[in-house]
């Protein structure tokens, strides 16, 4: 019996601190061993939260670690590379030169996430297969940003994005080695006003608090140095963290040296405490746990997902994904009920559809958001909105889905209505031709589904579809009245019979209304 072949995956993660890289063999059950990690003292946050710019620097040094990292990357033969970028990146005005050199030099395509993706992100890779009656609380302290997550299980039930960061805080206001007295104070005073956004229910909620990494380590490793018990893994108290913040607020570059802080984080140690202080006291939490696992994790934990094996639930299928459309699509003002008929009459459609379609999980992981999403354009104006709904899309911000799958939901979005795809379209253009016979494919059914709910009174209960040759028929079960729902499906089935390559056709089965 041949002993199944594991799959390589490769992430990297560009935070405004360093660059990391994690290679890792992912086996078909999802197991993982992590097979190389590297890191890349580039500070991309560098001169960024002062300037708004990315120095030429910062670029230079990234893009040669991308020319080191995807050349492991190809010695370990690892079939896909995901790389995304944090705040530094993500506040640049000068971003596209950092994706253009990373792309012609490393042939790295660089994903710019947003704090609600890097919080999911992170939370999967600290919490990753914890059981959904699990409650935690979690911080992420970056160069540019703050994550604090309050999870239930592995997803981020609550996320709060802070612009509090050690490389932030610290160009923003530190002159003087050591810090004097009046830029701590400043520090201190940025802080408090930066965790007045984290909700109040969260006070007092948890005793502990999880450190992903980074910073957090720093910390508790000056913590257990200081108490006489250096190394180990035991908690620090909220008392130690504050006695570390006191002791670096008089250490110079040679002292903190000294203490052991790491040359990477040696100037930034400062402000990463008092972050990590700031809210362990505003949150009256009293000890931290630190964990080594972070956001590098998330990304390999999501590519395992998207490449290896799904989860038990469904690509993109967590609750965290699913209620991150649906907050988009209530900021559009979106009729929910209709936008919930659609996407569960597209998904029954999907499902029978297999042997037409030929799509995988990752397909209707699309549909799905495509179809939730569809009408947000009326947010704009009714007329056109399906044009509107697509430039709303293309630039939203959806957790769980990636640029590019993002730009595929926006293209499916815009054809549920008026005309299907067409190569003269310059939206149609943009797509791969694998891209474009997948949303042609997703197309024809939204379309199908947005009809049978033309009313937008939920009058269809299931549908069942049967093949005979390469003639199709839609059984509809659906409430007395529904004549306008089957009449506008079969009206916009034109799609669906082209990528079918037969006639379809609807046949009207009534049942007893809901009571």
């Amino acid at each position: 019996m041949r002993r199944p072949v594991p799959k390589t995956l490769a992430v990297v993660d560009l935070g405004s601190n360093a660059v990391r890289l994690q290679i890792a063999a992912a086996q078909p059950d999802g197991t993982l061993e992590v097979r190389a990690e590297d890191r890349a003292a580039v500070r991309l946050g560098s001169q960024v939260f002062r300037t708004g710019r990315l120095s030429r620097e910062s670029i230079s040094g990234c893009a040669s670690a991308l020319v080191r990292f995807s050349k492991l990357a190809r010695t370990a033969g690892a079939t896909h590379v995901r790389a995304v970028a944090t705040s530094a990146v993500r506040e640049a005005s000068n971003r596209d030169e950092l994706l253009k050199a990373a792309r012609s030099r490393a042939g790295i395509d660089i994903e710019v996430i947003s704090g609600a993706e890097e919080a999911r992100l992170v939370c999967l890779g600290v919490f990753q297969g914890a059981s959904a009656s699990d409650r935690s609380l979690l911080i992420d302290i970056g160069g540019g940003s703050t994550e604090i997550i309050s999870a239930r299980g592995e997803e981020p039930e609550h996320a709060f994005s802070l612009q509090l960061g050690s490389v932030r805080l610290t160009e923003f206001f530190v002159e003087h080695d050591p810090i004097s007295r009046s830029e701590a104070q400043l520090i201190e005073e940025a802080i408090e006003d930066a965790v007045l956004q984290i909700d109040p229910l969260l006070i007092g909620k948890h005793r502990r608090i999880i450190g992903a990494a980074g910073t957090t380590g720093a910390v508790a490793a000056l913590a257990q140095a200081m108490s006489g018990a250096p190394g180990g893994s035991r908690p620090v108290s909220h008392a130690e963290v504050r006695a570390v913040l006191d002791k670096l607020r008089s250490a110079d570059l040679k002292k903190r040296k000294k203490l052991g802080v790491d040359s990477s984080r040696i100037d930034v140690i400062y402000a990463g405490t008092a972050i990590l202080e700031g809210v362990m006291r505003k949150l009256r939490v009293e000890e931290m746990q630190v964990t080594t696992r972070g956001l590098r994790d998330g990304l390999m934990a999501d590519l395992v997902r998207r490449e290896v094996r799904p989860p038990a639930a469904g690509l993109h299928e967590e609750n965290a994904v699913l209620e991150g459309l649906r907050a988009f699509g209530r900021r559009c003002g979106y009729r929910e009920p209709h936008a919930e008929q659609v996407a569960q009459l597209s998904l029954s459609l999907f499902d029978q559809l297999r042997p037409v379609h030929r799509l995988g999980a990752e397909e209707r992981a699309l549909l799905h958001a495509a179809a939730l999403l569809h009408d947000v354009g009326t947010f704009v104006s009714y007329n056109r909105h399906h044009k509107h709904g697509y430039y709303l899309l293309f630039y939203a911000d959806l957790p769980g889905f990636t640029d590019r799958e993002r730009e595929l939901i926006a293209t499916i979005a815009r054809y549920h209505r008026r005309s299907v795809p067409k190569d003269r379209h310059e939206v149609f253009q943009l797509l791969t031709p694998g891209e474009r016979i997948v949303v042609r494919r997703l197309a024809a059914i939204l379309r199908v589904a947005d009809g049978l709910d033309r009313g937008h009174r939920r009058q269809v209960r299931r549908l069942e579809v049967s093949r005979r040759g390469p003639r199709m028929r839609i059984d509809v079960w659906a409430e007395k009245g529904a004549d306008l729902e089957v009449w506008s499906a079969q009206q916009k089935s034109e799609l669906l019979a082209e990528v079918s390559g037969g006639p379809v056709r609807f046949r009207l089965r009534v049942v007893s209304p809901r009571r």
